[in-house]
């Protein structure tokens, strides 16, 4: 029994010290950045707040509809799960900051497994998300966020952030799209709404531009609430708060009003869907 638990001891010290980080671009506070979840009550939201949480050592810059990867590191993936990729025009984002999500995984993100990958929190297992940056972003300074909602284990929220740059191309409206419209970040597991294990939610709000595995393991249902509690979707200081209950009926909505977006970058054995009514 000893033995057992020793060995049980083990593997979790393994597991929590192999969790995945961003690598690329390159985060914020990148020495002192850890691969935990986010605190369970919120109070490291947003960006695993910490000293020298902000400070940047490198920054990427992307061009407006060019194809770019977000490259994480790391093992344990806790058979996967959903995920989005937002941006802030805050370059030291608060608790008040307004999102918006440029892209959405629901379902196989970031690998689409029944468990954990091999190796260990430097490992390089190819965990790459492919998007890019939509019409009606205007060019500038940017605070980039990955969030992750695991499907297996603990209920959490992984996010880490990046600083970037975004610049515009010959085609890119200036002043951005009067028409844009991109949806507010989700939030569950630090704020009393909580995820159910075993499936990869469906995001209540997640935007334009989709992405789900074609054989994608245990995606909720339709009809299924994104989370258990009291929803809020976070855009600044224009949060909403709704019962799980009502966000899965508007969930439904968006997930069947969806026609092919072929412009949308997949990566293999995945379906991508435009949200036409956004």
């Amino acid at each position: 029994m000893i033995i057992k638990q020793y060995l049980s001891l083990g593997v979790i010290a393994l597991w929590a010290e192999a969790y995945l980080m961003v690598m690329e671009p390159e985060p914020y506070g990148k020495d002192s950045l850890n691969n935990s979840p986010l605190a369970a009550d919120g109070s490291d939201f947003p960006c695993k707040l910490r000293p020298g949480a902000f400070e940047i050592s490198g920054e990427a810059t992307y061009r407006i509809g060019d194809d770019q990867v977000l490259k994480l590191e790391g093992s344990i993936t806790h058979g996967g799960g959903s995920c989005q990729i937002c941006l802030t025009e805050d370059r030291v984002p608060t608790k008040d900051s307004e999102w918006k999500v440029i892209k959405s995984f629901e379902g196989g993100c970031p690998a689409n497994v029944k468990g954990q990958l091999v190796g260990g929190a430097d490992s390089d297992n190819s965990l790459h998300l492919g998007f890019r940056i939509p019409e009606g972003i205007v060019p500038g300074q940017y605070t980039l966020a990955w969030t992750w909602f695991n499907r297996i284990g603990n209920r959490e929220m992984y996010m880490n952030c990046a600083p970037i740059t975004v610049i515009g191309n010959n085609q890119s409206v200036m002043a951005g799209e009067p028409n844009a419209s991109f949806p507010p970040m989700f939030i569950a597991n630090i704020n009393g709404c909580n995820t159910t294990e075993m499936v990869a939610i469906r995001f209540p709000e997640p935007g334009n531009f989709v992405e789900t595995p074609s054989d994608v393991i245990s995606l909720a249902s339709e009809d299924a609430p994104p989370c258990t509690g009291i929803l809020t979707l976070h855009h600044g200081l224009n949060t909403k708060v709704t019962s799980a209950a009502a966000s899965s009926e508007h969930s439904t909505a968006i997930i069947t009003s969806t026609t092919l977006l072929a412009a949308d970058p997949c990566v293999s054995n995945c379906s991508c869907r435009y949200n036409s009514h956004m």
